[in-house]
């Protein structure tokens, strides 16, 4: 599983990081240890680039956050 598929999924189970990412999603991408490309495509709201991205995975198990 991919370092960004990883972070999605632990995002839609881990309450904690999920408020730290609402918090300040650039901070808690880079911690996480997400690549530029991968942090740009997760901020953009792409699906479809963040799904490039992370290849064949459960999207059910993975949450998306919009920012406005």
């Amino acid at each position: 599983m991919s370092k960004l598929s990883s972070f999605l999924t632990d995002l839609s189970s881990d309450a904690k990081l999920k408020q730290a990412y609402e918090s300040s999603p650039e901070k808690v991408m880079q911690d996480y240890g997400l690549s530029k490309e991968e942090q740009e495509a997760v901020m953009s709201c792409d699906e479809g680039k963040v799904c490039a991205l992370i290849g064949n995975v459960d999207k059910s198990k993975i949450l998306f956050v919009h920012h406005s």
